[in-house]
């Protein structure tokens, strides 16, 4: 409730006149009009002797809260036996934290923002996912602000630890590298297979390097570098300007 609302509430409950309210404030009927009308708020000492005239706590007299009296808290604290009065105080503490915790959840839930993530189709941080040009896509939420085009699901391992499996990589479309090694989405069309690898433009095609350097049992690279030749029509989709690990507002309470 707003505090015009609240202070012509109090002043009808306690059956007095705007001239008799104005009057123990020491101003004006007009003036004390324009606060029920929500022209005019009153002066901090006006709000507290308002407060005190219709005897409730200046957060209620504001609309900030529906506890009219933090006297009546005291006041069943003081009739408490002090076991009592510690279990009030525990509880009450638990309140707060949950409601602290609530209010995060809200702040968070505010922040979030929508990425469209494309279905049916992944970016191989491994040996290749299928890609294709279908549009269907779901939405995903992050908070973070990020100037995309598209987001792709990984699948792999083969760019950790700064691409995760299962994170979506959100991709600014372009036709070719701004520099040798970096990052980007690259679909092998002749095989439809697509790749997030460091990509290199060379004069027979495309070289993909995986970032992971684990090697086997046989001391080989797990994830050796990949050479798509012109002739099998690669195409770069365009480069990862962010990966994120999608958050879950199903999971949220």
């Amino acid at each position: 409730m707003e505090f015009p609302e609240r202070l012509k509430q109090l002043r009808n409950e306690s059956k007095l006149t705007q001239v008799e309210v104005a009057k123990y404030l020491d101003i004006g009927q007009s003036a004390y009009a324009n606060y029920e009308k929500g022209a005019n708020m009153p002066l901090a000492a006006n709000l507290k002797k308002l407060a005190e005239l219709f005897n409730v706590s200046m957060s209620f007299l504001l609309g900030e809260t529906n506890v009219r009296s933090t006297y009546k808290i005291v006041n069943i604290m003081e009739q408490l036996s002090e076991p009592r009065q510690e279990n009030t105080i525990n509880y009450a503490e638990t309140q707060l934290q949950e409601q602290k915790q609530d209010n995060k959840i809200i702040q968070l839930k505010s922040s979030l923002v929508p990425y469209e993530q494309v279905t049916e189709q992944a970016l191989s941080a491994g040996f290749g996912e299928g890609y294709t040009d279908n549009i269907e896509t779901t939405t995903v939420y992050w908070d973070k602000q990020v100037n995309y085009d598209i987001g792709i699901p990984i699948k792999g391992d083969s760019m950790e630890p700064e691409y995760q499996n299962g994170e979506t990589a959100l991709i600014k479309y372009q036709s070719c590298p701004d520099y040798d090694g970096q990052v980007c989405a690259v679909d092998h069309v002749s095989i439809e297979n697509a790749y997030i690898k460091c990509v290199t433009v060379q004069e027979d095609g495309l070289l993909l390097e995986s970032l992971n350097v684990e090697e086997n049992q046989y001391g080989e690279r797990k994830f050796p570098d990949k050479k798509i030749l012109w002739e099998e029509n690669p195409r770069i989709i365009g480069k990862v300007v962010e990966a994120f690990t999608p958050i879950d507002i199903n999971d949220l309470p």
